[in-house]
């Protein structure tokens, strides 16, 4: 008896552990993304400011991205703002008049070194990265990369304002 009671502790403190570091995993996460959002959009005002036209977009790599390049999941929350004929998917067209873009990975870590702004969470690979250049979604960082960062309320975050429920 003692020795289930002492297993059922112990599992309770490694799912409370478990839970702990996975909100830290997307704290992390989610404090990358603003970082990454604050650099593209401190790169966007000095472009129009300055009108640096060597500058492409909010610091992107000035190439709309392949509705293939983009994963699944990320895809899935994009239908929201980005499905204009309804089928539930997200065309090329759309992707186009979003204008989801890579990031210019080099102009985007100049700016994160100027403001000493250091990536911490577990994928931190700047090509993992998305912006949207155009429409009221402009300057919106969204992850499309290979880890799944869920919070606490089991909402995947792909983005500032984007997410989705897992299943």
């Amino acid at each position: 008896m003692l020795i289930i009671f002492l297993t059922s502790i112990v599992r309770f403190y490694n799912s409370i552990e478990c839970t702990n570091s996975s909100s830290l995993a997307v704290d992390d996460f989610k404090t990358d993304i603003s970082m990454i959002s604050e650099a593209v959009n401190i790169i966007e005002t000095e472009r129009t400011s300055n009108e640096n036209l060597q500058i492409n977009h909010f610091g992107s790599d000035g190439k709309i991205v392949d509705a293939s390049e983009i994963r699944t999941e990320l895809a899935a929350a994009l239908i929201k703002i980005g499905d204009m004929d309804n089928d539930k998917k997200l065309s090329n067209e759309e992707i186009t008049e979003l204008g989801m873009m890579k990031l210019d990975t080099k102009t985007i870590q100049k700016e994160l070194r100027e403001f000493q702004f250091n990536l911490g969470s577990s994928d931190h690979n700047l090509k993992n990265f998305i912006v949207i250049t155009k429409g009221k979604y402009a300057g919106t960082i969204l992850y499309n990369g290979p880890l799944k960062f869920i919070d606490d309320e089991h909402k995947r975050y792909f983005g500032l304002e984007l997410w989705m429920d897992a299943k």
